[in-house]
């Protein structure tokens, strides 16, 4: 019996939290500070956790230069959120995330992607809510 509740407790433990990751499509930076172009993507690993008071989603952004990581960093629980990155041929790298609904639960995030403080590119990607509800 006892070992039917451990089953039963890891059963609804794995199901409180879930991994969901949304991947935008490949963008050409668009700035004129480089010498040539550098092909930027991004991806946001979202994580939804139940708990006592509902339900939450933490959200992690990832931007890739030429597919090698730049910048990394969570959103505050609205969706916002200011990201310093690595430099990138000797410049400096950051990015700038906004979500707005578009749903009951799910909202646009779109990160504007900087070089050397001139904006690259935008990208935008479909996710959950980043707010308790």
């Amino acid at each position: 019996m006892k070992n039917i509740y451990l089953c039963v407790a890891s059963v609804f433990i794995a199901s409180c939290t879930a991994q969901h990751s949304h991947v935008t499509a490949h963008q050409l930076d668009r700035s004129n500070s480089l010498t040539k172009p550098v092909q930027i993507t991004g991806k946001v690993d979202q994580e939804l956790k139940s708990g006592i008071l509902g339900r939450s989603v933490t959200s992690t952004v990832y931007i890739y230069f030429d597919n090698v990581l730049h910048v990394q960093g969570k959103l505050d629980r609205y969706g916002f959120g200011e990201l310093p990155g690595i430099s990138y041929q000797d410049k400096r790298v950051s990015s700038s995330c906004n979500s707005r609904p578009t749903g009951l639960e799910t909202a646009e995030l779109s990160c504007e992607v900087f070089i050397n403080s001139e904006r690259a590119t935008t990208l935008v990607m479909q996710t959950r809510k980043n707010r308790k509800y």
